[in-house]
């Protein structure tokens, strides 16, 4: 599908910069060591069963999508495909976890751990990148190529749309989907009915997207300048809150309106308010944190890439 770009300049634009006030390091940090070394695990994701489901990206390993209980326990599930390197997961209807790799493959787990056969996608040169659920619709950036794809699950069917370079894609509670639009520096919107994408500058290279409880939406700047930064689809206004050496990356919203994102320079994660209050997590040196997710009742998990573990935050 073609894209139409309108771009939102100065007149349509407000850029604030926000200060970043840091309290204290807060709740008890868990960690759980995964059963195979050097997984690398990646992305994660809460299960509709409770359990928190997440990608292990080794280049040297068989690829392997794990879970993890409430409780710590690990249990890993393989091969996820053969010869690829696994990326984003997310969880879908019907207790389905779609989950991307190297591969032109939508992959696809049940929450019982059976791997289901992977879905082809329309292209063979497709990488499939980061992924958003909404509805039946699953939302997949391609990594090669300036593509956006919708893969409905009721009819299994793919729709392409053209958009600039897209490397994190969310999609919030009325159905617009948001993207990052790495080469453009901006974070850019799509009428999914037209195909028109709209712009809006992000200062910056955004990496990682979410949107928060009350409709903003938030993003990563992990390479300078770095920063967090939130953009308000009413006015368009974009108010970043510059960070320093702590490479943030993943970001996730949690139901209580504040945001979370991991450091994955500094190795913990940090919460940022709306009026840019911010509270880390214990560091652990060498741990690179990066995907993250907010269970229900706030409390964060993540993937520590580099320690092999996946940590939890407890913060009661």
């Amino acid at each position: 599908m073609s894209v139409l770009r309108v771009v939102l300049l100065a007149a349509g634009l407000s850029m604030l910069i926000g200060g970043v006030a840091r309290a204290a390091p807060v709740g008890a940090l868990k960690q759980y060591r995964l059963p195979t070394a050097d997984s690398a695990p990646r992305y994660i994701t809460n299960g509709s069963d409770g359990n928190r489901w997440f990608t292990e990206s080794s280049e040297f390993l068989p690829a392997a999508i794990g879970r993890i209980t409430p409780s710590g326990t690990v249990t890993e599930f393989g091969p996820a495909c053969p010869f690829c390197i696994l990326n984003d997961i997310a969880q879908g209807p019907g207790g389905i976890l779609y989950y991307t790799s190297n591969d032109p493959i939508l992959g696809r787990i049940t929450t019982s751990g059976d791997i289901l056969d992977p879905v082809q996608m329309p292209r063979t040169d497709a990488v499939a990148g980061n992924l958003a659920v909404h509805g039946n619709d699953v939302w997949i950036t391609d990594f090669n190529a300036d593509n956006l794809w919708r893969y409905d699950v009721t009819t299994a069917q793919f729709t392409e749309f053209d958009v600039p370079e897209p490397g994190d894609v969310a999609v919030d509670a009325a159905g617009t989907v948001w993207f990052t639009a790495t080469l453009d520096e901006a974070i850019a919107r799509l009428d999914s009915q037209t195909g028109a994408v709209t712009e809006t500058p992000a200062g910056g290279t955004p990496r990682q997207i979410a949107v928060a409880p009350d409709g903003t939406i938030w993003f990563t700047r992990r390479f300078t300048p770095q920063a967090v930064g939130r953009l308000d689809p009413a006015t368009n206004a974009v108010t970043e809150f510059p960070l320093t050496g702590v490479g943030p990356e993943g970001i996730a919203a949690s139901p209580d309106g504040s945001v979370w994102f991991t450091q994955t320079t500094n190795g913990n994660i940090a919460r940022i308010t709306s009026d840019g209050v911010s509270t880390e997590s214990k560091v652990v040196k060498g741990s690179e944190p990066f995907g993250i997710t907010v269970e229900a009742d706030d409390d964060p998990w993540y993937a520590m890439m580099s320690a092999n573990k996946i940590a939890e935050l407890q913060l009661r």
